[in-house]
């Protein structure tokens, strides 16, 4: 059986060590080029707007206040659901989807490669 004493006795430190760090650096490498590659995918009733939220948390969405229900999700460029209270003040891109009532279901916060994608499909 192979524990860190006998990795040790049979190996000098500083190539184990070295070894280790090229794989985690490799591991690394592999992760951020997987991150890189993924493309979001977004339901093709999703409308492009832009936002704006108020001091209270309230959702503005083409300079019109908006309703949200309960289950409203607002999620980030990397996937996370996050909170209005989490955003900031200024105007962001998004697509958003709607209930049946005309209550905000989702929204997508858009990075610039994707807001200027959906930007141009809007005109």
């Amino acid at each position: 059986m192979l524990t860190k004493k006998s990795l040790f006795q049979s190996y000098p430190a500083k190539l184990v060590m070295k070894s280790l760090c090229q794989l985690t650096a490799f591991m690394l490498v592999c992760v951020a080029f997987n991150a890189a590659a993924e493309v979001r995918e977004f339901p093709a009733q999703a409308r492009y707007a832009v936002l704006s939220v108020t001091r209270l948390g309230d959702l503005v969405i083409d300079d019109k206040l908006r309703l949200t229900s309960p289950a409203t999700r607002i999620i980030s460029q990397d996937g996370m659901i996050v909170t209005t209270s989490h955003l900031d003040s200024g105007k962001a891109p998004i697509l958003y989807t709607e209930t049946e009532l005309g209550e905000i279901r989702r929204i997508w916060l858009l990075s610039a490669q994707e807001a200027s994608h959906f930007k141009s499909l809007k005109k």
